[in-house]
């Protein structure tokens, strides 16, 4: 049974901080001099942790900032930072405490070593650790998994920030699964990925060969060395007599590790049996006693107490063939490797690796072991979760660009809340020591959210070539034809999250789904409001070629659209919804989709380039007005049903008044006299000849639904600001974001009877955490619930700031306001959210927020206002201290 030792020392702050406790209890007891003892005892602790380790280590040659050694400097005598090496727990949180990232280069020994003398006498290559040097080293049994592609992206990406090597090495020593399709096919996802390598197969280089096939001699060579040295030996056991021995060790209850039988046999007895040909295998020697111990970026301090955790291990198969852990020691000390980044794993096989490493004379690399990645289900991910495949990624239609972006965030952050990255971005943040050892989850959804975000921001000449390629591929059209592949690029390209959406809406968009559609209830508005008239009026105009798309070719094609659609408006009496809805549904067969007018030119466009699946205009108005004639009775009943009613569809300008008289009749008294109350309330504050309302005639509260309040705006809609939830707040704790160095965690008393929620602020660099807690302020309590870096936020603290964003400001209540008090504003009064808007869930509802922010300003007197009209508690106006003229949010 394997026995692991994690120990993970505190950080340094701790520990400042703990000494801190002791030596003010000393001062304040008088014993002055005695806490100074105790400090330089702290320190020298400290320094003598960090060499012991550093001298079991063999002091490896890592060149380390000369950052880390702040701790020591309390000594007298400065120590150089390259002759030391702290604790990785430490180091680590020295490191980003000042915001300097490891560097995994390593330095060259300027004497030659016995082993590399040996190399050159065997002509074995090997690569002096000058660079920092980093690999991936997939095996070719599969498909590259995003795991897989995680790791060789932390490996690309740190050899890029320092300017070193990313080297690709093959690792196919298992004969029976590697197959030259699996090393072709992660081949071509690390291209498509663009992760490419400095050296490695197809590139060479001074490590070559890169496929461990390929490097059969050296290892051998090597067995047989270890052999001399005294570190391995030939072992005769048969399997037969392994099995013995295992099944042995089982029912006795020991470990089942290898019980050294041949470790100490005979010279002569050894020779005798190899000179007989009898097969043997090369066993690794492990001595007695040894502990392994590697300061693990990710995870800290590792040790290993060997001789109870494994027996003596097999270097050499009797076939000849060397062992997975055995190669991958020779390889990655041959090959320079200076850092090794891979996932947790493959930590078990790190002590089998040290042991070989440090019985050849080599370097010990630099280990970052990386999480696991779980599926949704906080199981391993797995086939069962869906795709986990690169190339299955690419088939849907994921970009590398966001592949890479997504990928590099399982398991890392630059401490920002910042999730969109290019791949210059994530070289320059890049850093191991931030990769956290827990577990990420796998979450399809925010993959496809931020392919989006990289699709809408790409240059349209770099989609064109993928939305030709999806045309063509999918045998829409037989080649390329440029001017509808720039034409529906242009078209879809905001529209699609994936890039085979593209192919998706072209092709709605080239067909007809009329039936389908006025099937739906959804259109059943639009068909009881005289759409038999409406369909023939529409098909009558095309047939007569009033229709411009003949023009769709052209600069003047946009305005005659317009022309057109304007003219079958007053032909139909129709404006608004009343007219483009049913308008969208005649001609394009959806309620939803691209602009018409764009519809009808990829309907031009296509048609010329022959497409398939196309359904010209004129067919079209066949299938419409055929449609209208085959449901004449049904969309009947459905108009008197309407009229019946009083009219639920849409009402002609001269239709309103009658309506309204006839609706306010069947009323009560007292909801009459209600009802015209509010009528000259809404004409008080929006005059029928359009001009301004008169002083103190803002737009009013008018009733709305279940006898709540709304506000509306000029237009008669729904002021957005009303929507909002703003409340006095009061900042109960905060702590740094474990995962976000410039977020902050608060809990805030804004009034529920639930107690104070949970909300994140991106506050961390402005204001110092410790004049936040008490702190009075206005919270955005009604926004969607949203995770930031794994934690959930549940408002929005407001804030003012400059344009350049470089200064922020809390906006603070006047005082005496108390938590849970909701806002006013001037010309509205206090905002109460209707109970729909609780919570704005919704897409319509989440773009309240981006309504209302643009028109929030501090004024001269750095007074909260909106659209001119201040915020106010019951006790006065918000104000940031000394931001003015500056916009909030």
């Amino acid at each position: 049974m394997t026995r692991l030792f994690l120990s993970r020392p505190r950080p340094s702050s701790v520990t400042r901080l703990e000494a801190a406790r002791v030596i003010g209890m000393l001062r304040r007891t008088g014993h002055q001099s005695l806490g100074l003892l105790v400090t330089i005892m702290i320190a020298v602790s400290l320094m003598q942790r960090s060499l012991a380790f550093a001298s079991k280590q063999g002091l490896r040659g890592h060149a380390t900032s000369a950052a880390f050694m702040q701790p020591v400097n309390l000594l007298t005598r400065r120590v150089p930072a390259a002759s030391l090496r702290l604790s990785p727990t430490l180091g680590r949180s020295l490191r980003q405490g000042q915001g300097v990232m490891v560097n995994p280069q390593m330095t060259a020994s300027k004497e030659k070593s016995a082993v590399n003398t040996y190399l050159e006498e065997a002509g074995i290559a090997y690569v002096e650790r000058s660079d920092a040097r980093l690999r991936f080293a997939p095996s070719p049994t599969g498909s590259l998994h995003v795991g897989g592609a995680r790791t060789a992206l932390y490996n690309y990406l740190a050899a890029a920030k320092f300017g070193g090597k990313f080297v690709l090495r093959i690792e196919d020593t298992d004969v029976a699964r590697s197959t030259k399709e699996s090393e072709e096919s992660m081949i071509a996802d690390l291209r498509w990925l663009g992760l490419d390598w400095e050296e490695g197969p197809f590139v060479d280089g001074p490590g070559a060969p890169y496929r461990q096939s390929e490097r059969g001699d050296i290892y051998i060579a090597l067995a047989k060395k270890l052999v001399e040295l005294g570190h391995a030996y030939p072992c005769f056991c048969t399997e037969e007599e392994l099995e013995a021995k295992r099944a042995a060790a089982e029912e006795s209850g020991s470990p089942v590790a290898y019980d050294g039988t041949w470790r100490d046999a005979d010279p002569e007895e050894v020779q005798r049996r190899i000179d007989a040909g009898e097969p043997y295998t090369y066993r690794f020697k492990v001595p007695p006693g040894k502990v392994v111990a590697i300061d693990d970026l990710v995870r800290g301090v590792v040790r290993w107490d060997v001789e109870a955790t494994l027996g003596d291990f097999i270097l050499l198969r009797s076939t000849g063939v060397p062992v997975y852990n055995f190669c991958v020691a020779v390889d990655d000390a041959l090959m320079g490797i200076t850092t090794v980044a891979r996932a947790e794993e493959h930590l078990t096989n790190t002590v089998r690796q040290v042991l070989v490493l440090e019985a050849l004379g080599f370097h010990v690399p630099q280990y970052a072991h990386c999480s696991l990645i779980l599926g949704e289900d906080r199981s391993k991910l797995s086939k069962r979760h869906g795709a986990t495949s690169c190339n299955q990624f690419r088939e849907q239609g994921y970009l590398p660009e966001a592949m890479i972006n997504y990928l590099a965030l399982l398991g890392w952050n630059d401490g920002t809340d910042k999730d969109v990255y290019t791949r210059e971005e994530l070289i320059a943040a890049f850093d191991l020591s931030r990769v956290t050892p827990s577990p990420a989850m796998f979450d399809v959804t925010k993959l496809k959210w931020l392919n989006g975000q990289h699709l809408r921001a790409m240059d349209p000449a770099k989609f064109e070539p993928m939305v030709s390629e999806l045309l063509v591929k999918n045998k829409v059209v037989s080649k390329d034809d440029a001017a509808l592949t720039k034409h529906i690029t242009k078209m879809v390209q905001e529209k699609c999250e994936l890039v085979n959406d593209a192919l998706d809406i072209a092709k709605t968009v080239m067909g007809y789904q009329l039936e389908e559609v006025l099937d739906n209830k959804d259109s059943e508005l639009y068909l009881s409001d005289d759409f038999p008239a409406f369909a023939q009026a529409v098909a009558d105009s095309v047939a007569k070629g009033e229709l411009p798309i003949d023009k769709a070719g052209s600069d003047e094609y946009e305005n005659a659209f317009k022309d057109w659609v304007n003219g079958l408006g007053k032909a139909t009496e129709r404006k608004g919804k009343r007219l483009f809805m049913p308008l969208r549904i005649a001609l394009t067969g959806n309620q939803a989709g691209p602009a018409v007018e764009d519809q009808m030119k990829t309907l031009f466009l296509a048609e010329k380039a022959s497409a398939a699946g196309l359904v010209p205009l004129d067919e079209r108005m066949k299938r419409l007005t055929q449609w209208v004639a085959d449901h004449a009775d049904d969309l009947a009943r459905k108009e008197q049903a309407k009229n019946a009613a009083g009219g639920t569809g849409y009402l002609a300008d001269n239709e309103v008044g009658g309506a309204c008289m006839v609706a306010v009749a069947k009323l009560a008294p007292q909801q009459q006299r209600t009802i015209l109350s509010l009528a000259q309330q809404l004409l008080e504050s929006h005059p029928p000849d359009g001009s301004a309302p008169a002083a103190g005639n803002q737009p009013k509260v008018v009733a709305g639904k279940g006898g709540e309040t709304r506000t509306l705006d000029r237009s008669g809609n729904v002021e957005p600001v009303s929507r909002l939830d703003l409340r006095v707040g009061k900042i109960i704790s905060c702590e740094k974001h474990p995962d976000a160095d410039a977020l902050y965690v608060e809990q805030i008393d804004v009034g529920d009877p639930e107690g104070p929620r949970t909300v994140i602020s991106g506050l961390a660099n402005f204001i110092p955490i410790d004049e936040m807690v008490g702190r009075t302020v206005a919270v955005v309590c009604n926004l969607k619930p949203a995770k930031m870096r794994g934690i959930e936020s549940f408002g929005m603290v407001l804030c003012g700031s400059d344009e350049a964003k470089t200064k922020v400001e809390l906006l603070e209540p006047a005082e005496g306001s108390v938590p849970g008090e909701r806002l006013a504003l001037e010309s509205m009064g206090v905002l109460q959210p209707s109970e729909d808007d609780k919570v704005l869930k919704s897409k319509s509802q989440q773009k309240v927020w981006g309504i209302v922010a643009p028109d929030m300003k501090t004024d001269s007197d750095g007074c909260a206002t909106y659209r001119g009209s201040k915020f106010s508690t019951s006790k006065g106006p918000l104000r940031c201290k000394t931001l003015t003229q500056s916009n909030l949010g």
